[in-house]
């Protein structure tokens, strides 16, 4: 699904949070924690900063609903908040890619809780979603963000650049680069 898509339901979602309904804003909450949570861990490569980030920006949308005018959707918007404060986090911490914050469960190698390919398979896998997690932080932050919301959100080029208040060529040109930078970093990962 787009995350350009707009509904009904969440426009009134939107509205009824605007006039002080905590549970409205509750549902929209629910509806993209999950998304902004994953933007935010591959922004940050940590869980804990993660979760701040997702929280702050949260925080932020209830307190600057009425600046959400519509001219995107409630996504976008959100979306936004979350690159600026993983952008305002950043400033104040340096990220590292530990190896426990590497996500496990959408590596493709685990099988009915078994690890395809047996132990051997588990800590190259896990060293290998490392390596890339190390690669993504590397990157300059406008390369960083450009390249999860296209990867990892799904975003479009044109929805990406929306986002970040860039052009669509620019928002090609960034994931273009990155996508390069970390083929180069992860040229010589065995």
């Amino acid at each position: 699904m787009s995350s350009e898509s707009r509904s009904p339901w969440e426009g009134e979602l939107v509205a009824r949070a605007r006039d002080g309904d905590h549970d409205a804003f509750g549902e929209l909450v629910r509806t993209h924690a999950d998304r902004a949570y994953a933007i935010a861990m591959r922004m940050t490569g940590r869980p804990a900063d993660a979760q701040d980030v997702v929280q702050e920006s949260m925080i932020a949308a209830w307190q600057h609903l009425d600046a959400f005018t519509g001219g995107s959707s409630f996504n976008t918007w959100l979306t936004r908040i979350v690159i600026n404060r993983c952008h305002n986090h950043r400033r104040g911490a340096r990220f590292e890619a530990p190896l426990d914050a590497v996500d496990e469960g959408h590596d493709g190698l685990r099988l009915g809780g078994e690890w395809a390919g047996g132990p051997e398979s588990a800590v190259i896998a896990r060293a290998r979603l490392a390596a890339v997690q190390e690669a993504i932080l590397g990157l300059p932050f406008d390369q960083r963000a450009a390249l999860v919301l296209h990867t990892v959100a799904g975003c479009s080029h044109a929805e990406s650049a929306k986002t970040l208040g860039i052009s669509e060529a620019a928002a090609r040109v960034r994931v273009h680069r990155a996508r390069a930078a970390l083929v180069e970093r992860l040229r010589d990962w065995r």
